[in-house]
């Protein structure tokens, strides 16, 4: 089958899919901003062909992109993981008629006010919210629904641009950054009060055929709110027991009501005081190269089994939920560049044979923002067979190594 994936050459993130594609035996042609000749050795060897873009957003472009790629073979499906480029690679399918993510569903997953409209029109628990492309409109559902509230872009992802606010002149400071307009429109929504994760699947003739749970620690806004903050995220493989059953059975129902099949999903949720909440769900794998970690801790190829449920509606393995695995990121406690870090050898000694990767930036680097994520400057995964002790893993790992920032 000939698979054509688009942005390619983003990340090691997007490697790994395009590999899970030709293990499963696709022929993989790509479509991306860089030139062939600056493409990662390891991607560009994999890709039966190639051609430089100057925007993976424009549908149009990709389009006659691929027509070309075409001649050579016919394309049979259309792929990406990036998020910002899910609709303009939906719009490309229409076009050739191919199966997969349809644009109206695109939108869905993308646009996070009409996503929620349409999961409560099933009975689906999620926030009161509602799209904004002006100022009265935001500070309207403010009066309506009281504060705190949350306020980002309508086709954001991440935790980028994302304010709580808690009065109107918060408000109106998120509003004055944001800036809302006719083609700029944001979203504002019922802050959920509460413990926040995830769910991760990948669905193959419209059921869930891999899923897996993951928490935050703290949730995604108060992790960017200090440096102070170690933030963790830890994928449990208690998933089987019954606490999970409404969280799984809600995940599916997500799915279905948008209309997700052959594909992968991640979606966030909080459970607090009013119960169960869906944040969102994306109709792509999570990001932080987070699948890395389930691939860890359930001993599968499941780069691989997304490529048979992309191309066939089907996946081979078993996850063997043998492993929690978690991450804890140490941040600098200011910016500059790294002297080195005290603690490590202690730190190694704790985790033992349970290390999973880890990344600590050499003397001399320089220190990266906040808001880049939880996979920059100093990091730790790593995995235990008891979920409790994965967590006290982390938590000890918090305290104990410190960076030097000169």
């Amino acid at each position: 089958m000939h698979v054509l994936f688009v942005a390619p050459d983003t990340g090691l993130y997007n490697l790994r899919f395009v590999e899970g594609l030709v293990r499963a035996g696709a022929r993989v042609s790509g479509l991306g901003h860089a030139p062939r000749a600056k493409l990662r050795p390891e991607l560009a060897k994999l890709l039966a062909d190639y051609r430089q873009v100057k925007s993976v957003l424009d549908g149009a472009e990709l389009v006659a992109a691929a027509r070309e790629l075409a001649k050579a073979a016919p394309i049979e499906r259309v792929e990406t993981i990036d998020e910002p480029v899910i609709e303009s690679v939906a719009w490309v399918r229409k076009e050739l008629g191919l199966p997969g993510l349809t644009p109206e569903q695109a939108t869905l997953c993308r646009d996070k006010a009409a996503m929620k409209a349409k999961l409560r029109e099933h009975g689906l628990p999620c926030a009161a919210s509602t799209a904004a492309r002006d100022a009265k409109t935001a500070l309207a559902f403010a009066e309506k629904e009281g504060f705190p509230l949350v306020v980002k872009p309508l086709a954001g992802f991440g935790t980028l641009d994302t304010f709580k606010v808690s009065s109107k002149q918060e408000l109106e400071r998120a509003l004055d950054k944001l800036k809302p307009s006719k083609d700029r429109a944001l979203v504002i929504e019922e802050f959920i009060e509460g413990h926040e994760g995830f769910y991760d699947t990948v669905t193959a003739g419209g059921t869930i055929a891999h899923d897996f749970v993951g928490h935050y620690y703290p949730g995604c806004l108060e992790a960017l709110s200090s440096r102070a903050i170690s933030p963790q995220i830890a994928c449990t493989n208690r998933i089987e027991q019954a606490t999970y059953r409404e969280l799984r059975e809600t995940g599916q129902k997500v799915i279905t009501a948008l209309g997700l099949t052959d594909c992968a999903t991640h979606m966030e949720w909080f459970f607090g005081p009013k119960g169960l909440k869906v944040s969102e769900i994306g109709a792509r794998p999570a990001g932080e190269r987070i699948w890395d970690m389930h691939v860890a801790g359930n001993e599968l190829d499941l780069y691989r089994d997304w490529a048979l449920a992309v191309m066939h509606g089907r996946v081979e393995e078993k996850p063997t939920r043998k492993f929690a695995v978690g991450s804890v990121q140490i941040r600098p406690e200011r910016d500059g560049r790294y002297r080195g870090h005290d603690g490590v050898e202690s730190a190694l000694r704790a985790i033992g044979d349970g290390m999973v990767e880890c990344e600590l930036p050499p003397p001399g680097a320089m220190t990266q923002p906040l808001e880049k994520g939880w996979h920059v400057n100093t990091w730790f995964r790593v995995k235990r067979t008891d979920y409790d002790e994965l967590r006290a893993l982390l938590e000890l790992l918090a305290k104990t190594v410190r960076p030097r920032i000169g």
